[in-house]
């Protein structure tokens, strides 16, 4: 080991100091040399830079204790430099440098930090909680991004997969029909593989019970394009995927072990199907989904080639880009295949094209502004939090100036104050965090039960990995965000402390600027989670005050499939339904009821549609509407109001004159200004017989709330029969009492129809406007921490504030003040802080507020009334926060007060 006496004898001349003051002050400095060298030494680090470090911290020491007058070593730091330049140079940047020192100091400084925390609890205990709250949410919002946006689709390289669209002009955007799919497969060049397919239900029997399961036909090779195969068994062969061919059957993990037992031989068995026999070829692996997650079976959809229909649009299209494909390449190709079908095919795809998105994007697109929106405002909370808690360190700190200026005098640098400073904010972040996470934890399940329906692969939202990591350097990031001003402050003000008598309120003032300006970035930031929550509240308010068309209230609706190997002809499908409509309505508690072969807000099934007399329109600028098939009874079951003319009645059967049912929005367009009644239209459904117009009724919401009621027409159930219809019964009370009754009137009518899709109509009306919903709560929950959180940072700087001014307002009440004019003082000085807050909040609102404009329904985002009242609400809560601790201060004792100074 280094002599370090002589080492420093040798290499530093003293020839100002008396022979005993020299020796004395060569053995302080060999003994602190070698301490620090002993130091570095157990904690890792090679002589060099041991040496380094040594000749560092015994130079820092000499400053400190120069700048403090403890030893008359001032003249020795020009020598101690030279002496750092004779020292061997360590292997290693001046970064690395500091970063060993920090790493070598850090078990030290967080054992320091954990005893300085446990001495005053209450700190502690808040600014914990705090940081609970802000990285809790966040690290909450981060899983539901991660599950959502981040996390890759659970097939094999999912960046690879897209979904092929066509364009219609009519529509925009739109589902494939068969004909085209067929030529896009034969033509294209830039995907290895693509595919089609169709959601479907389809009725499982037993011989006792049926259910009723939904699930997908899909391409012979769409399960081997997603690069998944069955975990048991086999997929389908070309040869399957055939008219008549296509009796097989692949199933899910979740329908084998729920339905079979997870019987090991089901491969191969044989089911009763929609009444015809299926053979089951295989078991998917568990987790696996397409086209939802809900799909628990796949069957081959047995496209015929030899006369596919290129007028019907029902089949999605997902295909793998060959790896040395760019995705705009795709896109180019798609859409120049699509315009050389539309000029061949002129009278069905007149004007079509094509559109290549990726399949992760096709998912979760219309979610992901949503997400970033409430990413974003978590981290508003996050910042909200880090100031509450900085100004909590602040006023901590100006109680420990003497402690800090006493440290700096026995040698500490203001580097390691700063470190050790910043070393108690991370352990309080950290602590914080982790206290986070469990709240995260917990909340996951209220947030996917709150996304279910409204936001996709909700299912995959889950405390992982990558979360864990987050959170872990959220905490570690927030510790240092908030944590470096209190950590500045303390060691720039520490050795004036204990040179000044008057340090306590010099140091007090000279923080003061800092805590107000914490405190008014709280504010503002406050007012920016206040102004979009409530933006969204009045958007949702809007949105739910409109008048859908019909009365969901006390409907339950639910679905019935007739088997096609059962109910073969239409003549048999009417005398069921009708069957089935006269039991329900001699039912006791049910009012009426009605059918229709798509509930409202569900959607549409749309036709072209021209009026008869009138030219044809060109081919791919015909007309459209929704179409409605419905028994007479229908209307009335919905409370849909009948404008003129009639609605249906038994007689418009199929062996009647074909008649049908238009709504305001098809006579707006169609006849502004004529009556519609008499007029004929001809619907594009393929019978090419006229139908007459014989009534108007009011217009419906089909496709959700936020959207334009679209031209609706109505025909009766009898004279364009659908297999697949939607029961809707009324009744005076509950709607779902109703789910007994209509279960056993099935058995009854046919043990192996189940009713399925059973749900209030007012649920269905709920759910369409779930992710607005889901957005405007947990933004609104978010701007109510950020206003709690805000609210005790105002209580906390004005309490302190009060605290150091108690002379003076003991001062000022001994010679005449009132205590009103205390009040009056203590609180205009927090509302003037709070109003600067919010000015600069509402300017910042103003700036961001494009950021929710997308998530907004007939509300504009600049609006005065959200904007008005958000200031106020904060306002009174800023005025409620400075109103206890003035009132405090109006009860100071002038004599007290006095006297402890």
């Amino acid at each position: 080991m280094r002599d370090w006496q002589a080492f420093v004898r040798d290499r530093l001349a003293l020839p100002d100091l008396t022979p005993a003051r020299e020796a004395r002050v060569v053995r302080e400095l060999a003994a602190q040399l070698e301490d620090f060298y002993r130091d570095a030494l157990a904690r890792g680090l090679g002589a060099d830079e041991a040496d380094a470090y040594a000749c560092d911290q015994i130079r820092d020491w000499a400053r400190m204790a120069s700048d403090v007058r403890r030893a008359n070593v001032h003249h020795l730091i020009p020598r101690l430099d030279r002496l750092a330049d004779l020292l061997p140079s360590p292997p290693s940047t001046p970064i690395s440098r500091v970063s060993t020192m920090i790493i070598a100091n850090a078990p030290r400084d967080i054992r320091h930090a954990i005893r300085q925390l446990f001495k005053t609890p209450a700190f502690t205990l808040v600014a914990v909680l705090t940081l609970a709250l802000g990285i809790g949410a966040t690290t909450a919002i981060f899983s539901v991004v991660n599950g959502v946006l981040l996390r890759p689709l659970p097939f094999s390289m999912p960046d690879q997969l897209v979904r092929v669209h066509e364009v219609v002009p009519q529509y925009g955007t739109f589902s494939v029909a068969p004909a085209n799919f067929l030529d896009w497969r034969q033509q294209q060049t830039v995907f290895s593989r693509i595919a089609a397919y169709s959601s479907a239900s389809a009725t499982f029997t037993d011989g006792e019970t049926a259910e009723r399961i939904p699930g997908a036909q899909v391409s012979w090779d769409l399960i081997e394009l997603l690069g998944v195969g069955p975990a048991r068994g086999a997929g389908f062969t070309a040869a399957q995927d055939a008219p008549g061919a296509n009796r097989v059957l692949v199933i899910s993990h979740g329908l084998w072990q729920r339905r079979f037992g997870g019987d090991p031989g089901v491969v191969g068995r044989t089911v009763t199907v929609n009444g015809q026999p299926m053979t089951i070829l295989g078991v998917m692996p568990e987790g696996f989904y397409f086209p939802s997650r809900a799909a628990e079976f796949w069957q081959p959809i047995a496209i015929n080639p030899a006369n596919p229909t290129r007028g019907g649009h029902f089949l999605g299209v997902v295909a793998r880009m060959k790896p040395d494909v760019a995705l705009e390449q795709a896109r180019a190709e798609m859409k120049a295949i699509a315009e050389r079908l539309a000029v061949q095919y002129p009278e069905s795809s007149a004007n079509e094209s094509a559109e290549v998105v990726l399949l992760h994007e096709q998912i979760v697109g219309a979610i992901r502004p949503a997400l970033i929106t409430l990413l974003g405002a978590v981290a508003v909370v996050v910042l909200i939090a880090c100031a509450n808690v900085a100004n909590l360190l602040l006023v901590r700190a100006s109680v420990r100036d003497k402690e800090v200026a006493i440290r700096a005098a026995l040698g500490a640098g203001r580097g390691r104050i700063v470190l050790q400073m910043l070393a108690e904010s991370v352990v309080l972040s950290v602590t914080g965090g982790l206290l986070g996470l469990l709240l995260a934890y917990l909340a996951i399940t209220p947030i996917q039960a709150l996304g279910a329906g409204s936001i996709p692969r909700v299912a995959d939202i889950a405390i992982e990995g990558r979360v864990l990591a987050f959170a872990l350097a959220a905490s570690v990031l927030t510790g240092l965000l908030f944590g470096v001003v209190p950590a500045w402050h303390a060691a720039r003000s520490g050795l004036g402390a204990i040179l000044k008598d008057s340090s306590r309120s010099s140091t007090a003032a000279s923080g003061q600027w800092i805590r107000n300006g914490l405190l008014v970035g709280e504010v503002a930031l406050s007012i920016v989670l206040l102004v979009g929550a409530a933006l969204l509240l009045r958007s949702f308010a809007r949105l739910t005050s409109v008048d859908p068309g019909f009365r969901p209230e006390n409907v339950l609706a639910f679905q019935v499939s007739l088997p096609p190997a059962t109910y073969n002809e239409n003549p048999k499908r009417i005398a069921f339904f009708d069957s089935l409509l006269e039991r329900l309505t001699s039912t006791p508690g049910i009012a009426a009821a009605g059918m229709v072969q798509t509930i409202p807000i569900r959607g549409s099934y749309v036709l072209s549609v021209g009026v008869q007399g009138r030219p044809p329109a060109k081919p791919g600028e015909e007309a459209s509407a929704n179409h409605r098939v419905v028994t007479p009874d229908y209307f009335k079951t919905l409370g849909i109001p009948l404008q003129r003319g009639r609605t249906f009645t038994p007689q418009d059967s199929d062996t009647g004159k074909p008649v049908a049912v238009v709504d305001e929005a098809f006579v707006k367009r169609h006849f502004p200004n004529e009556d519609p009644i008499g007029h004929g239209l001809n619907i594009g459904n393929g019978t090419n017989v006229p139908y007459e117009i014989v009534g108007v009724v009011g217009n419906v919401h089909h496709g959700g709330l936020d959207a334009v009621p679209a031209p609706s027409m109505y025909v009766p159930y009898k004279q364009d029969v659908f297999s697949t219809m939607w029961v809707v019964a009324r009744t005076p009370g509950d709607p779902t009492l109703l789910t007994g009754p209509v279960r056993q009137t099935l058995r009854q009518l046919d043990p192996a129809l189940p009713a399925y899709s059973i749900t209030p109509l007012a649920t269905v009306v709920s759910d369409s406007v779930a992710q607005r919903r889901f957005s405007m709560l947990l933004l609104a929950l978010f701007a109510l921490i950020a206003l709690f959180l805000a609210a005790v940072g105002l209580y906390g700087v004005v309490a302190y504030t009060v605290s150091q001014r108690t002379r003076e307002i003991g001062l000022r009440m001994a010679i005449g003040a009132a205590p009103g004019q205390v009040l009056r003082m203590v609180i205009g000085g927090g509302m003037k802080l709070a109003l600067v807050g919010v000015i600069l909040g509402l300017a910042g609102a103003v700036a961001l507020a494009r950021l929710v404009e997308t998530l907004l329904f007939d509300v504009a985002s600049i609006d005065p009334m959200s904007y008005a009242g958000t200031a106020a609400l904060l306002l009174v809560v800023a005025m409620l926060a400075c109103y206890f601790p003035a009132r405090r201060a109006m009860r100071v004792d002038p004599l007290i007060a006095l006297q402890s100074e």
